[in-house]
């Protein structure tokens, strides 16, 4: 059987990560003026990561020794004719592509079984259902593998539970990936990669959050089982940078430290990235994620103003504390990234302000601004339904204000996030803290 991996590619001139946001994925948009697209150009040939439930489907395949051919693609006449079974990534940000190319390809291939796979088709499995044959709800490969021993489904939704012991799942597989040139990649790096995991799920409290939706409680894979997976990559390909895909690397301390120790004893020599929360780690932890590899850290910083993280079930170190950790990676060479939520439930202009404010006092190297969005799965999703302003999900980008908020109107919210996102890199602050070091990234 031959299986075409599919991520339909945007046809939109937003910089468009399907991976993100717990597979919903991310729109971002910067303005139309030149810094804008000048960032979000930055943004997209810098930061790259190819969707691992597409690969996670690949390893299954290879287990079940079929052939897989991976595609990033907005064209079906670049799936091989030969195909026996289509797979399509979903995401809420370009979900009305998806949905033509499934449409073209089906009538291109009258014959060809097309299953929908990820996190928008689990949490809305009617916008995918009518045209494909099959959308598989939830963690796919239970299903994937069902699928391909002969199970193929009439059309509907196929739903099965998430794994609960990760280690009898097979080794992600990257290689139909590797041959078309689609690694993982970090801001201003030249490293090629792959993206990897050491848990799934959260079993923090944010009720906004789309990982925990998805993914439930937080499950590990041991670290034998990743250590087998980076020797793997780095003896069969040369792959020296790892992009760990958790929600919220390094949560459980037990699991952290015994995978901290099997990297430094493995003596590699890698790189790796990983999206956590500060408040998880002491600040011993940060230089030992160092010294394993560390070399690119995403943390949710949120916001300025403690009382509305409360309010959202989110819990956070004091403003003190997460100056003296990003202090810390930095000095240990690690460079940071810092996320923000603006337009919190109840927030005020001023509470906006200051949360800008706040990301640039810290001026971590780089700053993602986003607008609080309800996703569908999340606890607070149906909370919110009655107060939308209109229906079209590719909106739910993090980039626009979907919902009718309490006290702040969409224009100020849109303009004051792209403003922030364009204005941080601009300030005499951010040049004289991170231009130097930023040459000499770049140089090496």
């Amino acid at each position: 059987m031959k299986i075409a991996l599919i991520e339909v590619k945007p046809k939109s001139h937003d910089y468009i990560a399907k991976e993100m946001a717990g597979g919903l994925g991310k729109r971002i948009r910067l303005g139309k003026n030149f810094l804008g697209f000048f960032l979000g150009r930055g943004l997209a040939s810098f930061f790259s990561a190819p969707p691992i439930i597409l690969a996670q489907l690949a390893g299954v395949a290879r287990q079940c020794q079929q052939e897989t051919k991976a595609y990033h693609t907005f064209s079906v006449d670049d799936i091989d004719r030969e195909t026996d079974l289509a797979v399509v990534l979903s995401s809420m940000v370009d979900y009305r592509n998806e949905v033509n190319f499934i449409k073209a390809l089906r009538g291109r291939f009258a014959r060809l079984p097309v299953i929908v796979v990820g996190s928008f088709a689990s949490a809305m499995p009617e916008i995918y259902r009518d045209v494909a044959h099959g959308v598989i709800k939830g963690e796919p490969e239970a299903a994937f593998e069902k699928i391909l021993k002969g199970d193929v489904p009439a059309e509907g939704v196929i739903h099965i539970e998430n794994s609960e012991d990760l280690n009898l799942l097979p080794m992600v597989d990257w290689e139909p990936f590797i041959r078309n040139g689609y690694y993982a990649k970090r801001p201003f790096s030249k490293e090629l990669g792959v993206s990897i995991q050491k848990s799934r799920g959260c079993s923090m409290t944010c009720d906004y959050c789309p990982y925990a939706a998805f993914y439930g409680k937080t499950r590990h894979f041991d670290s034998e089982y990743v250590w087998k997976t980076i020797k793997y990559y780095y003896d069969r390909h040369h792959i020296r940078y790892f992009m760990f895909r958790d929600p919220n690397f390094g949560e459980n301390r037990r699991e952290f430290r015994a995978f901290m120790d099997t990297l430094l004893k493995g003596g590699l020599g890698i790189s790796w990235s990983c999206e956590a929360r500060l408040d998880t780690f002491q600040d011993e932890d940060l230089v030992l994620m160092r010294d394993a590899g560390l070399r690119y850290i995403i943390v949710g910083v949120e916001s300025g103003d403690a009382d509305l993280l409360k309010e959202n079930s989110r819990r956070t170190g004091k403003r003190e504390e997460v100056f003296r950790k990003v202090n810390i990676l930095e000095k240990a060479g690690v460079t940071v990234q810092a996320n923000y939520i603006l337009g919190f439930p109840r927030e005020s202009e001023q509470s906006v302000r200051e949360t800008v404010a706040y990301a640039q006092q810290l001026n971590s190297m780089f700053a993602t601004f986003h607008i609080f969005t309800p996703q569908p799965g999340t606890r607070i999703f149906e909370d919110y339904r009655s107060k939308f302003l209109d229906g079209d999900w590719e909106d739910f980008s993090y980039s626009n204000l979907v919902w009718r908020h309490d006290t702040l109107s969409k224009a100020f919210l849109e303009e004051i996030t792209s403003k922030a996102s364009r204005q941080y890199y601009v300030r005499p602050q951010w040049a004289m803290k991170h231009f130097g070091r930023l040459i000499r990234i770049l140089s090496k």
